[in-house]
């Protein structure tokens, strides 16, 4: 029974609409210890950032989509990244969430393993934040 919670867990944080910061919760609701939940949320989370940029390498190899992507590009979107950088990405990944943030950061032709990092240390700083607040909330009843 636990398998198949933790299998939902991770749907809902590979999910555009769940990801980890409902994946968490969820998870303890269904009475999974809370670190072992935050972390498969993690992994489930950052799961789409490379199949995100695989598809994107696929349709790249097309002079049409190419172009498409090219006229895509928002400058309003480039200021913001080129104001706040990865601490941006940092900050706002789970609240925009990762399809949002690796689309974007694609779009503007941002380095990939500059992503993955920001990505990568955002979401397992939330999943870490959130877990401790569900345990001090668990432990002050």
């Amino acid at each position: 029974m636990e398998l198949i919670s933790l299998i939902i867990v991770a749907l809902i944080s590979i999910s555009p609409v769940g990801e980890e910061l409902i994946a968490i919760p969820a998870g303890v609701v269904m009475g999974l210890p809370v670190y072992i939940v935050a972390a498969v949320a993690l992994v489930a989370n950052f799961l789409p950032v490379p199949f995100i940029f695989f598809v994107f390498d696929q349709g790249n190899k097309y002079q049409k989509i190419q172009n498409w992507l090219r006229k895509r590009r928002n400058n309003n979107v480039k200021k913001w990244m080129e104001k706040y950088g990865v601490l941006g990405l940092f900050i706002f990944t789970p609240w925009m969430g990762v399809y949002a943030t690796a689309i974007t950061c694609e779009l503007m032709g941002l380095q990939r393993s500059r992503v993955y990092a920001a990505v990568a240390s955002s979401l397992t700083f939330y999943a870490v934040i959130v877990a401790f607040l569900i345990t001090l909330g668990i432990n002050l009843r």
